[in-house]
Order: C-alpha cells, then sequence, then structure tokens
C-alpha cells in the first residue's frame, strides 16, 4: 500500500500500542512515539483520514481507534519490525524441545505443548502425510441457467458435483466466476475469495451460492488426499484475552477448535519454511474473523510433513510469534531429519503468503 510516511509511521504505533493494551488508541497515547514530534492535532486528522481509508475503526464514542484487519495485513506485510530472539532464548528452547521430544510418535503432541508455552497462544501441531493429489483447477459447466456442474480436476482425476442454484447465473457470469475461482485456487487464498464476495455480493444469489459450494467441496476433496494428524493445545489461554471474555463468543470459538477436522482444514498452503499469516476473515470461518492463524510447514521425510502453528487475537504480537514459531520448526525439522541444521526457513521478509 502507497501510503505517505507520516501516516505509515502513525498506522504503525496504533497497531503496536493496541497489540500492547488491548485499549481504542487516542492521539495522545502516541505522540511520543516518533523520532520527530509531532502534535496531536496533527496526528488526530491524520488518524481521521486512516479511518476513511479503511485502516481505522472507532468502537464506541471514544475518541480512540482500533485497527482493522486491514490494517494488520498491512503491518504484518510491510511495517512490523522483525523480532530477534536472544541467544538465551533460543538454548531454552532447544534445550526444552530436546528433552521432550526424542520419537516422532510424540514429537506432535508436545510439540503443541511447546508452540503453546512459548508463544502464549493456542497452539495446532499436525502431522500431514500425503496420499494423492491436490485441485489444480475447478470447471463451471452450465445445464442451465440454474443448475451447474463443479469439476475439480487434479493430477490424476476429476470429480464432479451437480448444484441446483437458488438464482440463475448466466454462463458469462459463471466464465468470470470460474477465472476468478481459478485464481484464487492457484494463490490459495480460495476460502477468503469467498469471504470476499459475501461482503458485496446480494444474498441468495447464484454466484454466491456457488462459490461457497466450491470453497466445500475443494476443502472435502483435500481433506482426502491428505491423512493427517491433528493436536490442539492451550485452547484454554484463549480465555485470557480481552476479545473471549464474552462468553458466547468463548463457546463459539472454543466448539470451533474442538473439531479437528475444521482445524486441519484451516491448513490450505503446505509450502515449507515459510510463515503463513491468516488474519480474520481471510480464514474463512466467521467464529475466527477476531482471530489470526499463524503456522509453518517443514519436511519430515519425502510423504509427511509436519506443519504447527498457533490461533490467537488478531492483536496478536506477531513479529514475536513468527520468531519463534519459526525457531521450533528449525528444531522439529532437525529432531525429525535426524541431523543437523539441514532447513533453513526463509528470512522474514519471503515470510507469508
Amino acid at each position: 500500500m502507497d501510503l505517505p510516511e507520516r501516516k505509515r509511521q502513525i498506522l504503525k504505533a496504533i497497531v503496536e500500542n493496541y497489540i500492547n493494551t488491548a485499549e481504542p488508541v487516542g492521539s495522545k497515547m502516541i505522540a511520543g512515539a516518533f523520532s520527530q514530534p509531532i502534535s496531536s492535532a496533527t496526528i488526530r486528522n491524520e488518524m481521521s483520514e486512516l479511518e476513511e481509508m479503511g485502516f481505522l475503526e472507532k468502537p464506541h464514542v471514544s475518541a480512540g481507534r482500533v485497527p482493522s484487519y486491514a490494517a494488520y495485513r498491512l503491518y504484518v506485510d510491510e511495517l512490523m519490525d522483525s523480532y530477534r530472539m536472544a541467544a538465551g532464548e533460543i538454548e531454552r528452547l532447544q534445550a526444552e524441545m530436546r528433552s521432550r521430544l526424542r520419537e516422532l510418535d510424540s514429537i506432535m503432541i508436545n510439540a503443541s505443548r511447546i508452540v503453546s508455552h512459548f508463544t502464549d497462544h493456542t497452539s495446532v501441531s499436525i502431522i500431514d502425510r500425503a496420499g494423492g493429489s491436490s485441485v489444480k483447477k475447478v470447471q463451471l459447466v452450465s445445464i442451465d441457467d440454474m443448475t451447474y456442474a463443479v469439476v475439480l480436476v487434479t493430477e490424476n482425476n476429476a470429480r464432479n458435483k451437480v448444484l441446483r442454484l437458488p438464482a440463475p447465473l448466466s454462463e458469462t457470469e459463471a466464465a468470470v466466476l470460474g477465472r476468478a475461482i481459478n485464481a484464487a485456487l492457484a494463490e490459495n487464498r480460495l476460502p477468503a475469495f469467498a469471504a470476499g464476495l459475501r461482503s458485496i455480493a446480494a444474498p441468495g444469489s447464484g454466484a454466491l451460492f456457488l462459490a461457497d459450494k466450491v470453497v466445500e467441496l475443494v476443502r472435502e476433496a483435500q481433506s482426502e488426499t491428505h491423512a493427517s494428524e491433528v493436536y490442539v493445545d492451550g485452547a484454554g489461554r484463549l480465555l485470557s484475552n480481552r476479545e473471549y471474555q464474552d462468553p458466547e463468543k468463548a463457546r463459539d470459538l472454543l466448539d470451533y477448535l474442538s473439531d479437528l477436522r475444521k482445524v486441519g482444514g484451516l491448513v490450505r498452503c503446505r509450502t515449507p519454511y515459510v510463515v503463513n499469516i491468516r488474519i480474520g476473515p481471510e480464514n474463512g470461518e466467521p467464529r475466527l474473523w477476531d482471530a489470526s492463524f499463524v503456522f509453518t510447514a517443514y519436511d519430515i521425510d519425502e510423504q509427511t510433513r509436519g506443519i504447527v502453528g498457533v490461533i490467537g487475537p488478531t492483536r496478536m504480537d506477531y513479529s514475536r510469534t513468527i520468531a519463534r514459531l519459526s525457531a521450533i520448526a528449525r528444531q522439529l525439522s532437525r529432531l525429525a531429519s535426524g541431523e543437523n541444521a539441514k532447513y533453513k526457513l526463509k528470512e522474514p521478509g519471503d515470510r507469508h503468503e
């Protein structure tokens, strides 16, 4: 995003202040955060413009603002400073992992506990054993303007399902939708595309119905091609965050995390050694719209991949979480392969999709 430098500095300060305090941020709270003095009046004007641009939200009648999902995305993509783990921090992590992870069967169970302990978030640990081909392309075939066949094409075969739409959809509209779906599929953002479509399409539209069904069918197909073991640890840590003091909201999220198949389905990109960051609606699940999922994958052998990640509030300390998760993944890779430092995670500039 091509924001002027002053707006970038102010937005960065607001995000980091909100991460630390969970309180709406006012101009006076960040006035001292800049190398060159900026008046509170100037900051207020800039904050108003950032709000109009969709980067800030005003929760109540308070003069303070909170970051939007767009602000967090810009922050992790462009504004965030890299967190460097201290030598003692790395040594403690390695010592604990060496003492607790002795064999592959226990690695993933204990990895969940270690990730949760070192990041202070709910952790997800997965062993992913390849067993087939992922979906490479989606074709939408018109039977009539109310009926379409969805064809999922993989490396080895194809499957199809005929769907009756709640509203007509022309072949031209279906062709445009098909191109958008395949572009999103290629970039591993199909659920996020469907979530975005819901914000602009009329409820009950044929395009929206078809997009949601495609996401569901692709997820089912891909879950069948991977035999995964999923472990979740530290779910109760969510309750320590202000965002989940609402019992109903906490109950909904904990209920979601209890379904390990759904949790495993969140991992839509298994590219090894890249840290992926899914913020709020990018997860494609309404119960995760106030949460972020940060994860990375690493190779165990030719047919097996390990995945470790954390789920926490959108205002999590992304920089520290990324650094610790990367260090844990590097150590897991060494323990699983039995070799010294065979793999190296990409640097922070390449850390996410």
